[in-house]
């Protein structure tokens, strides 16, 4: 290296004699500052040779070498120094002490005793208290107090391994530094990144570029901008990135972390999607709680699912999932103004609690839901999917289908303790009440559809209705029914109305009502109390291992099935 250098022919410039005056201030100056900062290699060894190279004096040292500088102590098999320029190089068993914490052993080295620079390689190992870094090249300053590697690096610790390509530390400033293909693994989690910038004295970490987290239980964070973490509070930042957990991905543009509560938060165009149920929710904020497995999103929230080669849009103040290692026990929480809409679906509701294990839907608090012309309302209505396809729905407690017939501007209504609404691959098939039946139904001229007949009101303990096109077809009874037509002259408004009647088409909302929501608060709304009494989402009210709040026990469907054959309608004559 320098030895070589000083092998090759001095060339002589001459220098105008005049310039010696100007520079002579400056040369003293610099003698003065290099006079108290710097002091001389001193060495021993079991054999010293000495020889001129290129008209400097060299000593070669053979044997047990030492060199000393101040605190910095190099041991080494052989070295050469120049004592004219405060420089040596070593070689064999190289071993660096530089005070009380700094352990340094290499393969090579070349020191210069000017600047405090140690520049080693070939099987550097750099030991600083608990902390060690193995390298191919590593260069030291002992005034300065800085470190730096490059061609790659691994450092280790009693509990982390970091590798990069590149590396600096900065002690006095306590700052440390990682460049290129930064890994970082730890007892639970290993990161990835292109950058680390590490300040052991804040604990204030900043990995910069697209960075990725993965903790042992599958947690994933990955931000596309970097993240920050600090080591004594435990708090994470990301931006650009997402967090994934056991069911969900969520994505937005701050994701923050406690590794201490366990507690995640995200803000801004947040998106929340499931692995295996495409299922879509978009919102303002989120938080995810590790502990108790809940995901709560709000600032508009609006879910979309795939439905019948549709989308299944379903908007509200909050909504929450519920994570749970037993399938059944996975739900969808959500309530305040729920508004839903398809394509040939359309529903409000106060509250909703969706159970994922089988697809099922139960909306709460006067909900109601629209089928093309078929308008359906209960106490409790529950929505089952299946196949990807609205397979069916039950109307718990004074469920109520009415039907208009724009033919003639009437509407046909079913009642009962329970009605169970089955659907074909668009629309209303059929429904099957049980319990305090009830219908009231017009009949149509079989040669000309709109002209009215008369109206039938039918009582019974069940009945089966059949649907084509929206409109009711055909009427089956069970159990002795009682029934009164009424021809059409005779017709007054209260009787074409069965009791709680309420026909609220103006209520129906569209695409734009459910995805363009007025602004909502910007905290997650409280959870509201359900018919059994028991918060509809609220941790609190929901004990571990429960199951989501569900309606009471269900009466028994009638006996006839889907796709019974239906009995035609009661006339006049048959009465």
């Amino acid at each position: 290296m320098f030895l070589e250098k000083r092998m090759q022919t001095k060339r002589h410039v001459p220098v105008p004699k005049n310039i010696c005056l100007i520079l002579l201030p400056l040369m003293l100056l610099l003698g003065l500052s290099d006079a108290f900062g710097q002091q001389r290699l001193r060495f021993t060894s079991d054999k010293i040779n000495g020889r001129r190279v290129g008209g400097e004096r060299v000593n070669y040292l053979i044997g047990n070498v030492v060199i000393r500088q101040a605190e910095t102590i190099i041991y080494a098999d052989s070295a050469a120094v120049l004592r004219s320029e405060n420089k040596a190089e070593a070689y064999g068993r190289i071993r660096v002490i530089e005070g009380d914490s700094v352990n340094i052993t290499s393969r090579q080295l070349v020191y210069d005793g000017n600047t405090g620079t140690a520049h080693l390689t070939k099987d550097v190992v750099y030991r600083d208290g608990k902390t060690i870094l193995y390298t191919d090249n590593l260069e030291f300053n002992k005034f300065t107090g800085i470190s730096s590697y490059y061609g790659g690096g691994r450092m280790v610790d009693n509990q982390n391994t970091l590798t990069s390509r590149q590396g600096s530390f900065d002690k006095p400033n306590q700052q440390a530094s990682f460049f290129g293909n930064v890994v970082l693994k730890s007892p639970d989690a290993t990161v990835t990144s292109d950058t680390l910038y590490y300040n052991t004295a804040t604990g204030q970490a900043r990995f910069v570029g697209f960075t990725r987290v993965v903790r042992n239980d599958g947690t994933v964070t990955e931000g596309k901008e970097g993240l920050s973490y600090n080591t004594q509070s435990e708090n994470a930042a990301v931006m650009q990135g997402f967090i994934e957990n056991q069911d969900y991905i969520i994505t937005g543009n701050r994701l923050r972390y406690n590794r201490q509560t366990e507690l995640f938060t995200a803000k801004g165009k947040v998106k929340m999607t499931a692995k295996d149920k495409q299922i879509i929710i978009t919102g303002d904020e989120a938080f995810y709680d590790k502990t108790t497995g809940l995901t709560r999103i709000w600032g508009n929230p609006v879910m979309k699912r795939p439905v019948q080669n549709d989308t299944l849009y379903l908007s509200a103040d909050t909504m929450m999932s519920v994570e749970s290692q037993i399938a059944a026990e996975k739900r969808l929480l959500a309530w305040g103004d729920i508004k839903i809409f398809k394509e040939d679906l359309q529903g409000l509701a106060d509250s909703l609690a969706y159970r994922l294990a089988d697809s099922v839907l139960f909306f709460y608090r006067d909900p109601v839901l629209w089928n093309v012309q078929n308008q359906m309302t209960g106490d409790t209505i529950t929505m089952q999917i299946r196949n990807n396809q609205i397979d069916r729905m039950r109307l718990l407690q004074n469920g109520f289908v009415i039907s208009k017939d724009t033919l003639i501007n009437h509407y046909n209504q079913v009642k009962g303790r329970l009605i169970t609404a089955f659907f074909g691959t668009e629309e209303l098939e059929q429904v099957a009440v049980n319990g305090n039946a009830e219908s009231i139904y017009f009949v149509l001229d079989e040669k000309a559809a709109n002209v009215m007949m008369g109206m039938n009101r039918l009582t019974s303990s069940s009945m089966l209705i059949t649907f084509g096109k929206g409109t009711v077809q055909q009427i089956r009874f069970y159990q002795q029914p009682e029934a009164v037509f009424v021809p059409p002259h005779e017709l007054q408004e209260p009787q074409t109305r069965l009791q709680g009647f309420i026909w609220r088409e103006e209520q129906r909302p569209s695409k734009d009502d459910v995805l363009f929501r007025k602004k909502t608060a910007t905290e997650p709304a409280a959870a509201p109390e359900t018919t059994s009494g028991t918060a509809a989402g609220n941790p609190a009210a929901t004990p571990a291992g429960s199951r989501p709040t569900q309606p009471a026990a269900q009466p028994a469907a009638p006996a006839t099935e889907r796709g019974a054959k239906a009995a035609t309608p009661l006339k006049k004559e048959d009465q």
